[in-house]
């Protein structure tokens, strides 16, 4: 089974990291970006930065650039997301069975239980793998991470879209496609995503360990302002109340932590978790700096349920 992968450049702050995380089960990893170094919506993007970066996480030279129009201020950001997506795939599909579509801030703990996952889709004629993703708000200064979690602290999983799909799948919004048949994954036998119902079937069920890390509000100061710009959803949401709340919670991870049963607000609701592995690794390392040789394998949470 060969297995390449797909990514899209502008996004520096884990993308070494993420590229490592997965790097020995793919052959390739197709690098989409827009050859103006523009978003979307037009708005300047630290492309050559994350190119450098993924440059220290090739050492096989295993990483293909495909540079691109992917500019269009007139159009809904994600339709022109999905576009460039469909493009990046259909690349990253040429010689391979299966395709992984992690974004560059989503990091794969345990690389053997998602290759096995994709095999066991693969026997099952399924076309894509929901896995289960783990959302990380804020790094704490002691090293914990905020998680997302449920009103009694237990774990809950994200699905942004299937984190693998087979190679020749169209996609019908960013990386999700419809009416296909998945092998869907979660931390438990039943569903623990607060979006879907709860009858959706499961699969195959993996320790909360093993899921996939999503670090998309790690970050400095500097990279939320030009997240907030550069976004597909920067249209959709109140960024200077979330902006606000996220130095809140920075601030305050502990208060954060102890609101959460109060929260009626699903999305505000917060435990502390450690990832041993990136607690003191900097966001937007220098080049080089911070790539672990060993497994991404930790499995520590201070919540019991993690």
């Amino acid at each position: 089974m060969k297995i390449n992968a797909y990514v899209l450049a502008g996004d520096p702050a884990w993308a070494a990291q993420s590229i490592h995380s997965y790097y020995h089960l793919v052959n390739e990893i197709v690098v989409s970006f827009d050859r103006s170094r523009r978003s979307w919506a037009g708005h300047p993007l630290s492309v050559d930065e994350s190119l450098a970066r993924i440059a220290t996480a090739d050492p096989e030279g295993k990483v293909r650039h495909l540079p691109g129009d992917h500019v269009d201020p007139n159009r809904y950001a994600l339709r022109v997301e999905t576009e460039q997506r469909q493009i990046a795939l259909d690349a990253a599909s040429a010689g391979a069975d299966w395709v992984i579509q992690l974004d560059t801030d989503e990091i794969v703990r345990s690389p053997g239980t998602f290759r096995e996952h994709i095999r066991l889709a693969d026997s099952r004629a399924a076309d894509a793998v929901e896995f289960p993703s783990r959302l990380l708000h804020v790094r704490t200064k002691s090293g914990q991470f905020l998680e997302r979690c449920g009103r009694w602290w237990q774990t809950q999983s994200a699905y942004p879209g299937p984190l693998a799909v087979r190679a020749g799948t169209k996609l019908t919004l960013a990386r999700q496609s419809k009416g296909i048949a998945t092998h869907r994954v979660d931390v438990r036998p039943w569903n623990t995503d607060p979006v879907q119902p709860r009858g959706v079937p499961v699969h195959g069920v993996i320790r909360p360990a093993d899921a996939v890390v999503h670090l998309s509000w790690v970050r400095t100061e500097a990279q939320m302002a030009e997240k907030r710009v550069v976004s597909g959803h920067a249209r959709d949401r109140d960024w200077e109340r979330d902006i606000r709340r996220w130095r809140a919670a920075t601030r305050h991870p502990w208060l954060t932590t102890m609101r959460t049963p109060l929260m009626f607000d699903r999305w505000r609701r917060f435990r502390l978790t450690r990832i041993p592995e990136l607690a003191d690794v900097e966001t937007c390392p220098p080049s080089g700096h911070g790539l672990r040789r060993t497994s991404l394998s930790a499995r520590m949470c201070s919540s019991p349920s993690g």
